[in-house]
């Protein structure tokens, strides 16, 4: 685990878009192409408009990126809710990406079940796999309460072990909901939190320094086997830390 804070938000999303360059240009050297799950909320906004813009778009060989979805609201895909809109305004319509290398996920289907078995289907068709994929990065945020993704606190997403996409309820508006489970989120080469707030303060304290807990604290579930976590917060976020 890597921890690093920063002054306010605007130092934090240009260290995230550098460290996503960065990880983007490896993967490419490595194994041809950079495969990334991005998250939504409002902390990546910053480092999503970084990296539409220069010096950030041009070190990302656009025509060798998949970008999929973490979780996404069961709305439409224009619905001020959606995080495929918030990635696609801020991001995604402003860099040189093909439509087919965009993976939305299909959260506004009516079955929630089938629209993640869908997204399952599509993820192992792109990596080549009939096993777990694994992403170069997944980004991922943290709520007040300690969910990431969407999984939630207490919530039955947290023990699953075979299905990789789930639909979920959660306690936060839009209730229903599609998210990446542990077994996929811990399949990542790297994991990008983006931290934000004194209101995430106390939760940041028991996920990462707190007894293993992660039915109260569910983004104490993301420890990849083979990867690494890298958590970036502001000093608001880091403020109850001890070390």
């Amino acid at each position: 685990m890597y921890i690093a804070t920063y002054a306010n938000s605007d130092m934090l999303s240009q260290q995230a878009a550098l460290l996503i360059v960065r990880l983007a240009s490896e993967s490419v050297v490595t194994h041809g192409r950079f495969t990334i799950a991005l998250s939504g909320g409002s902390t990546p906004r910053k480092s999503y408009n970084l990296l539409a813009g220069e010096p950030y778009r041009s070190q990302i060989d656009w025509a060798l990126v998949e970008v999929f979805l973490g979780d996404e609201r069961c709305v439409p895909a224009d619905d001020a809710e959606s995080n495929f809109r918030m990635a696609h305004e801020t991001l995604l319509s402003k860099v040189p990406i093909a439509e087919k290398q965009i993976h939305r996920m299909p959260a506004d289907q009516p079955d929630r079940q089938a629209a993640a078995q869908d997204y399952v289907i599509e993820m192992q068709r792109v990596f080549g796999t009939a096993g777990i994929p694994s992403f170069d990065l997944i980004q991922l945020g943290m709520g007040p309460e300690g969910h990431t993704a969407s999984l939630f606190p207490h919530s039955a997403a947290l023990r699953e072990q075979e299905r990789l996409v789930v639909p979920v309820t959660t306690p936060k508006p839009p209730p229903d909901r599609l998210t990446f489970t542990p077994p996929l989120l811990n399949a990542a080469q790297h994991v990008l939190f983006l931290v934000t707030g004194s209101d995430k303060a106390q939760a940041v304290h028991q996920v990462i320094e707190g007894e293993y807990n992660p039915d109260e604290y569910p983004a104490q579930i993301v420890r990849p086997t083979h990867g690494e976590v890298i958590w970036m917060l502001d000093t608001a976020a880091a403020s109850k830390l001890s070390r």
